[in-house]
């Protein structure tokens, strides 16, 4: 796959990558701010925009939630969002009919704004599996989350402890015709 135009938009495409290893410096409210805002400006289908995020910027409330979700999904007693300071929790009115791609237009603004900023960031697809859980439903309720929504996914954000290398690109998986 060759491409020969570039510009700071592509570059931090390329550049993005699923970190699972965080230091503990806390993300900005100027940065959370930033990234929260991105994913407001996400393409949603007719404008309907019925997305809601809630950012957990504490370790307490982090630390409830992956207990929650550990329990619900029978996950080991390590599983904590990858000890990321901040989560955030995308999620989307549950019976529209754009929830799913109009909700991941969001998670995929929000990393490529957090890339932008020179943060480091995981999709996470666990709470999404595990939402309807009377346990992890009670915390997402307490987190803000509406009742009428469902989880799409959530991400794991802070400065990453490592870089991560790219994996390499699948070829044949672009058909122009002309």
């Amino acid at each position: 796959m060759t491409n020969t135009i570039t510009n700071p938009v592509l570059e931090t495409i390329k550049n993005r990558r699923s970190t699972r290893a965080f230091t503990d410096q806390p993300v900005t409210r100027a940065e959370l701010d930033a990234i929260l805002s991105a994913g407001c400006w996400a393409p949603s289908g007719h404008g309907h925009q019925g997305w809601h995020f809630s950012a957990l910027t504490t370790a307490e409330h982090t630390a409830r939630m992956a207990a929650a979700v550990r329990t619900a999904l029978d996950l080991p007693e390590s599983y904590c969002f990858y000890g990321a300071p901040c989560h955030i929790i995308v999620s989307y009115e549950a019976t529209h009919q754009h929830a799913w791609l109009d909700g991941t237009a969001a998670v995929e603004n929000m990393l490529l704004a957090a890339e932008s900023l020179g943060l480091a960031a995981c999709w996470i697809n666990q709470i999404r599996v595990c939402c309807d859980d009377p346990a992890v439903r009670a915390l997402l309720t307490e987190y803000g989350i509406p009742q009428d929504h469902t989880v799409i996914a959530s991400i794991a954000l802070g400065h990453g402890a490592a870089i991560t290398a790219p994996k390499p690109r699948r070829e044949g998986v672009i058909t122009i015709v002309e």
